[in-house]
């Protein structure tokens, strides 16, 4: 017998009116079986007790139980929708609540009884989570278990895996920007369900996701920022050119170098410090011309993990960041195209199925069109231009096999009629997916990755200097999933690297001095281990094992205390020679306070064996040589431990975060007054070592949801270095040691085709080395310099402007386009890049260094770029 109930509402008492009013949503019909009864159920955060009074309520079931051992004031989340009350009870149960049994008339519910874990029905859920549109991975999606409270996200190949108590389960799949999926599924016995998501772009809008609301407060991991593609296309940026190293400068702790470059720097550590991979390959230099914009084409990524503190395991080789960038793979479902044409470049995009859903190819290709705007009023100049081009195409060899294929070209090249310069990025890998079972997922890679310089002297007679790096590493990363509150992680890798510091040739051939090339291999072997400790605190600790190791062919000099050489070393091909073995602990640990809000500390050492030596502080260069660790240079090493505050406003639509931090670095690297960096066979002699310190406070906020969305973040650090060669003896402020820090990004859609963004950035103005008097000689002015960067650049700020402009009528046309209105800084700012202290000015009011000290007085002038800097750039894309 049927019978219908009133709203619960009517039946609680005051007290429990309010509870449920606010935390649950329930409606139930009773049979004269209270266990067959089904019911659509929601609770947020409610206590045990509560929910059994409403269900007892609605339902017309009484309980029966010991307050004292089934603790009802311990607060639950739970949701169900059209299940039976012995379905609820059994999922409750499976929560580890309690046991229960129906005597008579009455529900009495027992302790739950302790059955060993491995004697428990368990089954693991696996499998891929696609774009339901193109097949792309989603990086970071979210698999929750409703009723259970336990959940994962998928890894960087979109692979997720989830062991559950075994029987029918309620699993919801969601991801940023993606409508939700809510499946019911048997877990009888372990299974393997691909989940694909459909695009929600009018529900959400990103600007940046940093493992937003409740994914962020469930990982251990710290300071760490994901960055989706839409978040750098959507983004005012500098003649329309969207940039995704650029838009780095939102994140607090991540400092820009100026403008017209995209060197970086991140908690206090110097710009060699940060790793860039591309599909795990190394790209050692991502600047195109001379800095103006990087390497990486936004329409080609799919996902950026930014790593700036608590590292994996997994990942090394730099001290202060690694930004982790996955290439998209191609739409596997249909053919699509995409464009852009701005004043300084076009980039084009191809991508499609070779076989539908099983393989597909994606080809992103940019070229300058710059060419013409320097040579104007100068015929010297012959070629002026950029190019980049990512490729990929992947293959599903069977139901557990997945192998993909990418390459990156990029470089510059600046060719006058006499002279020029040149320089180029490559990077391949191969990466094969193995499922091994549903809980142990291996990833297999072969990546390399090459940079060459040159610097053209004589064109004619074919004078060039070459500096070259080049990296290749083979390595297996293994994760097992052992179950929803435990991970384990492991891998080994084998990696050999080749240095060219510099040489010069005339036609080809060598000419004196030769300065030596170097060998080094590496091994590492990584291990870590998440665990979840009770209801609250989870816990991820691992280790990282390198062996470092220098062969020939080669030449090494040997030093006195004066730095004078007083010995050579040579040693033959493959000749193993100054070895480093590290160890590098990994540790995190979060609490979490409650369902919205976690306090989460790590500690960490990191390991560099490469140094860029660059005795140069100037946005505009390429100019780059890259030394390994060896006899004369011992590895950089920093010890970061970071602190952190998080929480999730939902009622708001915000999430704020405040990370402090104290990094310790040794074996850091300076140079000695005017050294000299090019053609010198005793290169290391040039080199100071000594420590650094850094320390600071970083705040953040979002808010991704509405019309309204914003970023804000604020930054207070200091960077202060000590050698024992430099400066006395005494600490000095790092160039990019500049405390104070304010990034605000705002978007607002004014309607359905318009949207506008506003970017404002605010840095302390950075070190430098200023005079602190002059003297004459010989009618000469000659500037006389006191402590190392004893003085500040002006402090710099910037209003970035864009305007989005929908063509389409029609949203669900398949051609889709829009013209992108932007003006880099606004205000018309002048940002000082640095001072010049040897010009004269002249009557017309202009400046020149002068010949003839003797007749002009030198005044201080200074040089900065870009003040009002309009833009307008088209885009489209079909499929």
């Amino acid at each position: 017998m049927l019978t219908s109930y009133r709203p619960v509402a009517q039946s609680l008492r005051p007290f429990g009116l309010l509870a449920w009013l606010l935390l649950a949503s329930f409606s139930v019909e009773a049979q004269e079986n209270p266990l067959a009864v089904r019911a659509s159920v929601r609770f947020n955060s409610v206590p045990l007790g509560e929910v059994l009074d409403a269900i007892s309520a609605q339902a017309g079931v009484s309980f029966s139980y010991n307050p004292k051992k089934i603790q009802p004031g311990q607060k639950i989340t739970y949701a169900a929708t059209n299940r039976p009350i012995s379905g609820i009870l059994d999922d409750l149960s499976a929560m580890g609540l309690f046991d229960y049994e129906v005597v008579e008339t009455k529900i009495v519910l027992t302790p739950k009884a302790k059955a060993p874990e491995d004697k428990a029905p368990k089954a693991t859920l696996s499998g891929f989570i696609r774009d339901s549109s193109n097949g792309e991975a989603l990086i970071g999606a979210s698999v929750w278990a409703d009723g259970l409270m336990v959940g994962t996200t998928s890894n960087v190949f979109g692979f997720y895996s989830l062991t559950l108590p075994a029987g029918s389960r309620e699993v919801t799949y969601s991801y940023i920007g993606y409508g939700r999926m809510a499946k019911t599924i048997d877990l009888s016995s372990s299974r393997s369900v691909d989940i694909s998501l459909e695009a929600a772009p009018a529900l959400l809008k990103e600007i940046v996701v940093s493992g937003a609301g409740g994914q962020a407060l469930s990982e251990t991991q710290t300071s760490s920022t994901h960055l989706p593609p839409g978040s750098v296309l959507g983004k005012p940026s500098f003649f329309g050119e969207p940039d995704g190293i650029k838009s780095l400068e939102m994140i607090p702790g991540v400092k820009l170098h100026s403008d017209g470059s995209t060197f970086y720097y991140v908690r206090g550590g110097d710009r060699d410090q940060n790793l860039i991979l591309v599909d795990d390959a190394p790209v050692f230099n991502p600047n195109h011309l001379l800095g103006l914009f990087s390497t990486i084409i936004p329409e080609a990524v799919n996902d950026i993990t930014f790593y700036a503190g608590d590292m994996p395991a997994s990942l090394g080789g730099r001290l202060s960041s690694i930004m982790d960038v996955r290439t998209r793979k191609g739409n596997d479902q249909h053919f699509a195209i995409s464009g852009n044409v701005a004043l300084l470049s076009s980039r084009l995009g191809l991508e499609g199925p070779i076989k539908k859903g099983k393989s597909s190819f994606m080809l992103s290709g940019r070229l300058s069109r710059i060419k013409w705007i320097f040579e104007q009023g100068n015929d010297d100049i012959e070629k002026f231009r950029f190019h980049d081009l990512n490729g990929k195409i992947n293959f599903d060899l069977a139901p557990h096999n997945k192998l993909y294929l990418s390459f990156y070209n990029g470089g510059d090249k600046l060719l006058t009629t006499t002279s020029g310069i040149e320089w180029s990025n490559h990077t391949t890998s191969v990466r094969w997916n193995h499922v091994f079972s549903n809980r142990l997922f291996l990833n297999t890679t072969l990546a390399a990755g090459e940079y060459d310089y040159f610097l053209v002297t004589d064109r004619e007679n074919q004078v060039k200097w070459n500096s070259h790096v080049a990296n290749a590493t083979l390595k297996g990363d293994f994760s097992y999933f052992k179950n929803p509150n435990e991970e384990f992680d492991f891998g080994v890798s084998f990696g050999g690297y080749n240095f060219n510091p510099g040489n010069l040739t005339r036609g080809g051939v060598a000419v004196p001095p030769i300065v030596s090339v170097r060998n080094s291999n590496e091994f590492v072997m990584y291990g870590s281990h998440r665990v979840g400790l009770g209801e609250r605190w989870d816990l991820d600790y691992g280790l990282r094992i390198s062996s470092w190791t220098n062969a020939g062919k080669s030449f090494e000099f040997i030093f006195d205390g004066g730095r004078n050489p007083v010995d050579t070393l040579f040693f033959d091909k493959g000749e193993k020679y100054k070895g480093y073995q590290t160890v590098e602990p990994r540790l995190s640990i979060s609490y979490n306070v409650n369902d919205n809000s976690a306090i989460k500390a790590s500690a960490s050492r990191n390991v560099q064996n490469v140094h860029q030596i660059a005795n140069s502080i100037s946005p505009f260069s390429s100019f780059e040589v890259w030394l390994p660790s060896s006899i004369n240079i011992k590895p950089q090493t920093a010890t970061q431990w970071v602190l952190g505050y998080y929480r999730n406003l939902p009622q708001v639509g915000l999430f704020f975060e405040v990370e402090s931090f104290y990094k310790k670095m040794k074996n850091q690297i300076d140079y000695e007054a005017h050294a000299e960096t090019l053609l010198n066979p005793l290169l290391e002699r040039e080199l100071r070592f000594g420590e650094a310190e850094a320390y600071g406070v970083e705040v953040q906020m979002k808010k991704q949801e509405g019309r309204l969305r914003a970023w804000a973040g604020y930054s207070y650090a200091r960077a202060k270095r000590k050698f024992p060669e430099v400066n006395g003896g005494k600490v000095y402020n790092a160039f990019y040691d500049r405390p104070h820090q304010v990034n605000l990004s705002l978007g607002y859609d004014l309607g359905p085709r318009w949207n506008i963004g506003l970017n404002w950035n605010y840095y302390t103005g950075a070190p430098f080395t200023s005079p602190v008097g002059f003297y004459g000689y010989n009618g000469l002015e000659v500037p006389v310099y006191g402590r190392k960067n004893n003085d500040r650049l002006p402090d710099y700020h910037r209003l970035d402007f864009s305007a989005t402009w929908d063509l389409n009528r029609n949203r669900e046309s398949k051609f889709r386009h829009n013209i992108v209105f932007s003006i880099y800084n606004l205000y018309g700012r002048k940002n000082v890049l640095f001072f010049n202290y040897n010009k004269a000015g002249q009557p017309e009011g202009g400046f020149k260094v002068p010949s003839n000290l003797l007749d002009e007085r030198l005044v201080t002038t200074q040089f900065y770029l870009f003040r009002f800097t309009p833009a307008i750039s088209y885009n489209f894309k079909w499929r």
